[in-house]
């Protein structure tokens, strides 16, 4: 009875093992995380192609599984990493999602985000408008950015 019962347990071990090996394999820790950015701001504008978002304290950031790193950093910081490395905003600007608070809702407008740069304390892009409409002026704001491929520090 007992040589059964070896034979059993190492039969299901054999079986399960490989199974095991393969999902270790499943999560590559080794590629850097992408990142994804939040700017939100106390008012602002969107006329014609210029985005202008008055009173962003900072930029939030987040990274997807597996990193899941989070954080501020600076808008100086930011505007920086707009065109450092090779896979870079400015060679590839990214998709962005301007979403306008109203008493009656969010209204959302969709851009692409051309250029950014600080101007007399605000954060002014170059727009392309994909989708939607927003008022020409706005109160509370908030900017999500596209995944960007290194974050602060990187």
């Amino acid at each position: 009875m007992r040589f059964s019962t070896i034979v059993g347990i190492f039969t299901v071990m054999l079986t399960l093992v490989p199974g095991l090996v393969f999902a270790e394999h499943v999560i590559d820790d080794s590629k850097k995380p992408g990142y994804l950015f939040v700017l939100s701001a106390a008012s602002g504008s969107l006329k014609g192609d210029t985005l202008t978002l008055n009173g962003v304290p900072n930029v939030i950031y987040f990274s997807d599984r597996p990193a899941r790193k989070a954080g501020h950093m600076s808008l100086s910081e930011f505007i920086e990493m707009w065109d450092k490395g090779v896979d870079n905003f400015k060679a590839d600007p990214p998709n962005a999602t301007l979403s306008v608070l109203k008493k009656d809702g969010a209204k959302n407008v969709v851009v692409e985000l051309m250029s950014v740069e600080k101007k007399n304390g605000s954060v002014v892009f170059k727009v392309a408008v994909l989708e939607g409409m927003s008022p020409e002026s706005f109160k509370m704001s908030s900017l999500f950015l596209d995944g960007f491929p290194f974050g602060p520090g990187a």
